[in-house]
Formats: C-alpha cells, sequence, structure tokens
C-alpha cells in the first residue's frame, strides 16, 4: 500500500536505522566512553507521537530535528511508518519543512498528515492512499489546521483551526482583548470539502469522536485566551447541527476525552492546573444519562496521562507516571487500576496510543543515556504484567555513556516523604571526595523530574554538567505528578514553602550521604523551577551559584503580563491588589537585600507565560547590590526555546556559569 520513496527530499534530513542495526537493549549499558557534547545532542532526531494502525501490526511516528533554523518557529520534520514485522521504514511525507500528527484512516488504507510545505508555519491537511508522492491536499483555510481526527466510520475528518484575520496596515494589538477561538471544522476526505462544525463564544482546547460519528466530545471554554484552559468544560457538539451541550463542569482541570465503545459514557483525566498536553492526575467517568462524574482512581498514588478504552468497555488502560517511573495501568470500572508495568523511564509524549481490536499499543520512551524512541507491546484480556520492545532506533549511531542514576528518599521537615533523582558526575564513585552538586528544579509545579534523557531547558545542562565533574540533583517536591492527586495539590497556598523545604532537605541527605560538597552547591531551573531558583537564593546563602530559566520574581508584575493570569491566583489563593498577601511575601525580587549567590538569568523575549520582564526586574536589583548577576536575553524565543544555536547557547552558558563559580573550569 505504501511504497518506499528516495526521491527530493528524502535523502539524509532525518537518518533511520534499518532492522539490524539499531541499539540492542542489552547495549544501553555499555556504550562508548567518549563524552557527548551539546553538538551530539542537538543533532538527534526527535521521535514524537506513535499512532499504532487499526488492526496493529504498524506505527506512524514523526522524526523532527533538535532545533529550528535562525528565524524559524518550527523545527523540520517528516512522517514516518514502520511495519512491526520489521520491513524498512516508509518515509510518508515529502515536504521541505514541518510535517507531524500522522494519523491512520479507520480501515488503515490511507494516511492523513498536517504539512506546512506550501507556506511555512500554517498547515494544511493532506491525505496519501499509495506513495508519499500521491499526497492530496484536502483543506485551505486562512489560518491553517492544528490538528484532526478521523471519524469511526471514516465519513469526515474533525479538525481545529483558528478564526483568521487578515493583516491590516494598523499593526494595533488590544492587549486580552483578541478574541480568535479554536474551531471545530469537518473535512470529507473524498473530495476535501471543508465546513466549520463549532460556533459562537466556544473554544475548542481537545476533543473526540463518538464511536457512532454523529457527536464530538469537546473541552470548550467560553473565553480563547491561554487562561481560558484552566476553566473548560465538557460538551458534546452535534455534527448535523453544530450545537453544543455542556455535559460536566469541574472545580478542576479536565483533559483527553475519550468515548466509551457503548457510546453511554464519556472517560477523562482530571487535575490541577497542568498545562495543555501535559494533564496528569486521575481518571474520572462521566456518565451522558445524567451527568454525574467518579473518580476511578481517587487516592492512588500515580498519575495518569492518557486513557483508552478496552473492547469490551469494562475497562480501560492509561499510560502514566508512578514515583516518577513510567508506568502502563489498567483500569478496572469499580476496582481501580492495576499496574501492567512500570521502568525507569520516561514518557516522552504525556501518553500513547492503542488499538482496542488487536491490543497493541505505541508510545515513545526515554532513558537518561537513551533518546526517545518507539516501543510496541500487546494488551490481552487477563494480562497481569506487558512485555515492550523497542521498535529500530531512531538515532542508531548515537552512544551515551550510561550513567549511575538512584532514587533518593527522604522525608521533609514536616514529615512528608519525598523522592528524587541522583546522577552521580562521570568517574565518580563512593569512597572519593564529595563532589559539586547542582540541584536542577523541574517546572509546572505539577511536572515531574523523571529518568528522561536531557532533552531541553534546564535539564539540558545535564551531560555536560556529569562530564565537568557536577553531580546532579532532581527532587520531586510537594506539587509534583507521579505521587497522587493529594501530593500535587500539596503546595496549593504555599508556594516557596514546602516545596523549597522539600529541596533543601533534600540537599542536606546529598551532602550526608557524601553525595555532595556543601561548599559547592549549585541551584537552577526552567519556569517554576526558575521560581524556585530565584526564591531559594534570597532564603539561604548556601549556593555557590545559581541560573534562573524563564523565571518568576515578582508575582504583581508577573499577574499583569502573563497570558495564565489564573495561575498566581489559583496557587497563591490570593488576589494581586491586596499588598499584605503572598504576592509580597514569596515574590524573590522584595527579598533581594537577601541574596550573595552569583546568579544567570536565562530568559526568551517573546516569553508570553513568564514574561521577560521577571528577569530584568530581579538581575537589575541584584546588579545594584553588587551581586555577580548576568541575565542572558534570547530574541524570538518563547518559554521553550526553538532555535538550535539559542539552545545551544543557553546551554553552554548555563553549564559555564555554574563551572565558573563550582571550581571545575
Amino acid at each position: 500500500m505504501f511504497t518506499s520513496t528516495t526521491g527530493p527530499g528524502c535523502g539524509e534530513l532525518f537518518r533511520l536505522a534499518t532492522a539490524g542495526d539499531h541499539l540492542c537493549e542489552g547495549n544501553l549499558d555499555a556504550m562508548t566512553q567518549r563524552d557527548v557534547g551539546i553538538e551530539d545532542i542537538l543533532g538527534l532526531n526527535l521521535v514524537s507521537d506513535a499512532q499504532i494502525a487499526p488492526g496493529g501490526g504498524r506505527v506512524l511516528c514523526t522524526f523532527a530535528e533538535n532545533g529550528a533554523d535562525r528565524g524559524e518557529r518550527r523545527p523540520r520534520s517528516a512522517v514516518w511508518l514502520y511495519s512491526i514485522s520489521g520491513q524498512p521504514p516508509v518515509r510518508i511525507s515529502t515536504g521541505s519543512g514541518t510535517d507531524n500528527q500522522g494519523r491512520f484512516s479507520p480501515s488503515g488504507k490511507q494516511v492523513t498528515f498536517l504539512s506546512d510545505r506550501e507556506k511555512r508555519n500554517t498547515a494544511q491537511l493532506y491525505l496519501v492512499d499509495e506513495t508519499p508522492r500521491d499526497a492530496r491536499k484536502l483543506t485551505d483555510l486562512p489560518a491553517g489546521v492544528s490538528s484532526h481526527a478521523w471519524a469511526p466510520d471514516g465519513s469526515h475528518i474533525a479538525l481545529l483551526s483558528m478564526d483568521y484575520i487578515p493583516e491590516q496596515d494598523n499593526d494595533v494589538k488590544l492587549f486580552d482583548a483578541d478574541r480568535r477561538f479554536r474551531r471545530l471544522y469537518l473535512c470529507n476526505p473524498d473530495n476535501g470539502e471543508t465546513q466549520p462544525l463549532s460556533h459562537g463564544d466556544l473554544h475548542i482546547w481537545e476533543y473526540c469522536w463518538s464511536p457512532d460519528s454523529t457527536k464530538i466530545a469537546a473541552i470548550a471554554s467560553d473565553e480563547p485566551f491561554e487562561w481560558g484552559w484552566y476553566d473548560a468544560r465538557l460538551v458534546t457538539i452535534d455534527i448535523n447541527t453544530g450545537e453544543a451541550a455542556t455535559v460536566y463542569e469541574s472545580e478542576r482541570q479536565i483533559a483527553r476525552p475519550v468515548w466509551s465503545p457503548d457510546g453511554s459514557r464519556i472517560a477523562l483525566i482530571t487535575s490541577f492546573w497542568s498545562d495543555p498536553g501535559m494533564t496528569g492526575g486521575d481518571v474520572l467517568l462521566v456518565d451522558l444519562e445524567d451527568s454525574r462524574a467518579r473518580s476511578l482512581t481517587n487516592g492512588e498514588p500515580r498519575s495518569h496521562y492518557t486513557v483508552h478504552w478496552c473492547e469490551t468497555g469494562s475497562s480501560l488502560m492509561t499510560f502514566g507516571l508512578e514515583r516518577a517511573s513510567a508506568q502502563i495501568c489498567r483500569v478496572d470500572i469499580g476496582q481501580g487500576s492495576t499496574p501492567l508495568w512500570t521502568a525507569e523511564m520516561a514518557l516522552s509524549d504525556y501518553g500513547g496510543s492503542f488499538d482496542a481490536k488487536s491490543g497493541q499499543f505505541a508510545l515513545t520512551l526515554s532513558s537518561v543515556s537513551a533518546p526517545p524512541d518507539v516501543w510496541i507491546g500487546s494488551l490481552n484480556p487477563g494480562d497481569s504484567d506487558l512485555e515492550l520492545s523497542r521498535i529500530p532506533s531512531a538515532n542508531p549511531a548515537f552512544r551515551m555513556e550510561s550513567s549511575s542514576l538512584q532514587c533518593l528518599r527522604w522525608n521533609a521537615p514536616d514529615g512528608l516523604p519525598i523522592e528524587g533523582w541522583y546522577l552521580a558526575p562521570t568517574g565518580w564513585n563512593y569512597g572519593m571526595p564529595a563532589p559539586p552538586m547542582v540541584t536542577v528544579v523541574h517546572g509546572g509545579p505539577t511536572a515531574a523530574s523523571m529518568p528522561a534523557f536531557p532533552m531541553g531547558s534546564a535539564a539540558a545542562w545535564t551531560p555536560q554538567l556529569l562530564q565537568s565533574g557536577i553531580a546532579v540533583f532532581m527532587p520531586n517536591y510537594r506539587g509534583s505528578n507521579g505521587f497522587g492527586a493529594e501530593f500535587a495539590e500539596a503546595n496549593i497556598g504555599d508556594l516557596g514553602g514546602g516545596d523549597l523545604q522539600d529541596v533543601l532537605s533534600g540537599i542536606d541527605l546529598c551532602i550526608e550521604r557524601g553525595l555532595a560538597d556543601p561548599d559547592r552547591l549549585g541551584i537552577g531551573g526552567w519556569s517554576y523551577g526558575g521560581y524556585i531558583t530565584a526564591w531559594a537564593i534570597t532564603q539561604t546563602d548556601r549556593f555557590a551559584a545559581a541560573v534562573a530559566g524563564a523565571s518568576i520574581t515578582n508575582w504583581y508584575s508577573y499577574h499583569g503580563g502573563t497570558n495564565i493570569p489564573g495561575f498566581d491566583e489559583q496557587y497563591l489563593l490570593a488576589l494581586p491588589d491586596d499588598l499584605d498577601s503572598p504576592y509580597a511575601w514569596r515574590s524573590p525580587l522584595f527579598f533581594s537585600k537577601q541574596v550573595s549567590t552569583p546568579t544567570l538569568f536565562v530568559h526568551g523575549e517573546r516569553d508570553e507565560c513568564c514574561p521577560v520582564g521577571q528577569a530584568y526586574e530581579m538581575s537589575r536589583a541584584l546588579r545594584r547590590l553588587g551581586v555577580q548577576t548576568e541575565c542572558a536575553i534570547y530574541p524570538r524565543e518563547p518559554h521553550g526555546f526553538i532555535e538550535r544555536e539559542h539552545r545551544r547557547d543557553m546551554v553552554e552558558r548555563s553549564v559555564g556559569w555554574f563551572r565558573r563559580w563550582l571550581g571545575t573550569l
């Protein structure tokens, strides 16, 4: 059906392994001793979005370059098709820009994907019948397409597109007034005819089809701004009329809807304040007859990321996280979840795909020494455990020394059990003098430090730190995913309080065990991890160096400039018009006179989540006070850096700062 192509655009852009030259599982601990530099990591193929075929047997996935060219907003990528039987992979898309989101038709005989081959950064929907050269463009929406999903009967393809506003000579922007909604459209795969479905003041975030292809369930909000995601509700939309009916509203966030096989229920993930695409929490079941909802996993010590119905409709399969390790569970309705597979690895896509009929699933996994690859397995009724296998590696020539990974457990000062990961520096062993150590604090806060390959943001510092003789400590403080909803919500109303004590007491443990030199400690992080970094240096002088990435330093000005102004209100349990509140008590800027730690700020100039002014304010205050400070601002960059050269500079600059002040230059 799909034949391999080697024409223009298919050459060496994304180098793939054949069935015979991929890394075997047993080779991960026997990698070569050559140091891995930032160039090696930036040269990797990044694999994501593994989609199992209807009936199993094949997998679609996206391979992307690790970073974009200067001025580009998206890295180049392509969609590839793998056969589980070991046949050579086939490149499905041949665009020169960003091709992604490969999806099988319900019959498995066609593939659709998004591509911006005609207009950079404006993707349209394409369909492949036989070969990649036969790709047929289905849509021509002015604002492009951001996602799509086939109806179970194959009659339509649902897709999302933003309202389009033509460019005008007057480029004035009205703050918080650009009410462009993301709407559902229906596309006929036979002729490409595309019609709008949702209408009015309804912004669509996520969606799924009903099993009879007559309705769509969606996570929707009344406002089209980024903060609308955190106040969204579950609606169903009739595909014949476009009418939307609210099914369920929740105080907590809801995400990842999936319709039951009999059409009577919708399963969701519910959590507190996770970013779009990063939701982890409990499994919630909504009965469509009376709109009642019940938790299927309440009180369990894990976080579920995506949920999938099994064929009978009496159980579900989830991909998630327990105690910061990747996990696959079966959730039996009324009986809770049963772990079937757990490993010290990381889910690269916050979930996976599952074909209920065949029981086969696909997901992308990484470890501390191996970048993401596609893994597959099968779930059969009655299985008590699972076996996973990796398909040919996305980076067959890549080798990195396996790091010594330890899971540390300790009690915080208030007695709460906390865990974290410790990576020893290259060549260090017990009995040697304690090494310098950098504590890398994850963002979120509703996220987790996992045994993942260090690809982006603060995690990208790890290989160079270890090779510089510096240990890395990654605590999962209260507020993290993977330990249940109660733990994830334990820092609400106490940002910078108990969570900082969790971090500091973990550092104490490392010192007590001879894992860290108390006179050569560093701290760093990104986003909320950047906030904890900036806050920590105002509360203690124990750190010899700090790097605050995309940080928050002043909760008042943060509220006024961020695209998610409800975040601080929810987590601080206060309002920014109160001068005697956590907005003042927990803002690092107002305690800058207590700082003596040399601090580097790194920030994207176009960060809408944590505005760049946060770095300006704190760095200027520290510089005025005579503290060794630098502030590196990266043009065009949003909250997570995109351009390859900027990512390189950020890693080299940050690691260089730690090496300078921790004495390893």
